[in-house]
């Protein structure tokens, strides 16, 4: 027996699927303006400020010479009855000395803590990519969740209209059966459970933005969801047409990552250590003067007073071999410098490959699921329920019919934000986000 009501639900239930979201339309998404935010109140960025600004201090604390070193002193001063004047050469001794530096190591030293210091927005360049594609990836995620949940109440109310026919076909004694009642409600019930799995998804997500965002944004983002612009932006997003361009560009690209460009300050800062052990084979040269007052004799008869000038300077008879050995360490330790830029640059160049690799698989799986299965799981749910409803069908493959279409929607989503999540890593090794929180102070 035919079932006229459950025949028109068919009709509804058989439309294309789409996401509504209410709500007009923002002038642009939201994205930018939570990254923005979360890189004003970014610790890290903060403390690396604060770092380059005490490197800095101690660039300039650096003293082109050492302070200067004043004796006085009683020289020669008889002991059998401490006479300042018997002896011709009892005097009161004044004198200075000044060291002078070792070769050009304090001009080294400064330059060491220069290279330092430009290190850091290096560091913090690399720490913006890193929560603009860290936030990405979560708002990536909660658009999908949005969408899943969205997909789930659509196709519950759809199914709470079709069990209310499908249970006034039952009162009714027109063909419907207890099992297939129980069925339905088994089914909203699942689909009820789903749609609590992904509320809880979307509160966890929300939550680990408080990794980056103030408290007052992320209340805000409590009571609020992506809105329809978000979704455009998804859209286009993963609409994008990727080339994979060849090696020499890849490195290239590589070699301005916010990464490389900090392990080429500490290159530079162990190359000018490196300078510094060898100005250390420089003598050290120290200049010294002295004056010398002397009473008059007896007699009341003048004695001149004398002036020292001398000039010392260091012998390395002891050291050499240790500084050999101290020279030779800074050397490798270049040279570990360099190897571990090649290893960091050849880590992220696999990495981009990898991404390459699976973009052509994953928009291919991302246009059969659109243009073919998806239509083809439509039309075989039609013709299930319309079997059903002539009477040449099992409601069970009604129902397992809807389940696969359910699925097969959520995983094509599921394929969206791997297809976005891809793009934004993709973002971050070839195009970081580098602006005025990674400049140079």
């Amino acid at each position: 027996m035919k079932l006229p009501s459950i025949t028109c639900l068919a009709g509804i239930i058989s439309l294309c699927w789409s996401v509504n979201l209410a709500g007009a339309t923002p002038a642009k998404p939201q994205l930018p303006q939570l990254i923005e935010a979360a890189l004003a109140h970014d610790f890290a960025l903060q403390q690396s400020r604060q770092n380059e600004q005490a490197i800095r201090a101690q660039r300039d604390a650096v003293q082109p010479l050492p302070d200067p070193r004043v004796s006085l002193g009683l020289v020669n001063v008889p002991s059998d009855g401490f006479a300042l004047n018997e002896q011709a050469m009892t005097q009161l001794k004044v004198g200075v000395s000044q060291r002078l530096p070792r070769g050009n190591s304090v001009a080294l030293q400064q330059q060491a803590l220069q290279a330092s210091a430009t290190r850091q927005p290096a560091l913090r360049a690399q720490r913006a990519a890193e929560v603009s594609r860290d936030i990405t990836r979560v708002w990536i995620n909660l658009i999908v969740l949005q969408r899943s949940a969205s997909l789930i109440r659509q196709q519950s109310t759809l199914l709470e209209q079709l069990t209310s026919a499908i249970e006034n076909s039952y009162a009714s004694s027109s063909g419907a059966s207890q099992y297939n009642v129980l069925s339905m409600e088994l089914l909203l019930t699942e689909l009820a459970d789903r749609l609590e799995s992904v509320q809880a998804k979307q509160q966890a997500a929300i939550a680990s933005l408080s990794n980056w965002l103030p408290e007052s944004m992320l209340a805000q983002l409590s009571h609020s969801a992506p809105g329809p612009a978000d979704h455009q932006w998804l859209e286009e997003y993963i609409a994008q047409s990727l080339a994979q361009p060849t090696q020499q560009h890849l490195i290239e690209r590589l070699l301005q990552h916010p990464q490389v460009m900090a392990q080429n300050a500490d290159i530079d800062v162990q190359k000018i250590k490196q300078q510094q052990v060898a100005e250390s084979f420089e003598p050290q040269w120290e200049v010294n003067a002295s004056y010398a007052y002397r009473q008059d004799d007896p007699d009341n008869m003048s004695r001149a007073d004398f002036l020292s000038l001398g000039v010392s300077v260091d012998i390395p008879l002891f050291s050499r071999r240790v500084k050999n050995a101290a020279l030779s360490a800074t050397i490798s330790s270049t040279a570990s410098l360099e190897t571990e830029k090649r290893l960091v640059i050849q880590q992220l160049l696999s990495k981009v490959r990898q991404l390459y690799a699976r973009y052509p698989i994953l928009h291919s799986r991302l246009e059969r699921y659109q243009y073919e299965l998806l239509p083809l799981r439509q039309q075989h749910y039609d013709a299930a329920l319309n079997a059903y409803t002539s009477a040449n069908g099992d409601f069970s493959d009604v129902l397992q019919s809807q389940l696969a279409l359910i699925d097969d929607r959520m995983k094509l989503l599921s394929l969206q934000g791997d297809m976005a999540t891809l793009m934004s890593d993709l973002d971050f090794y070839l195009s970081p986000t580098i602006n005025d929180t990674g400049a140079a102070l």
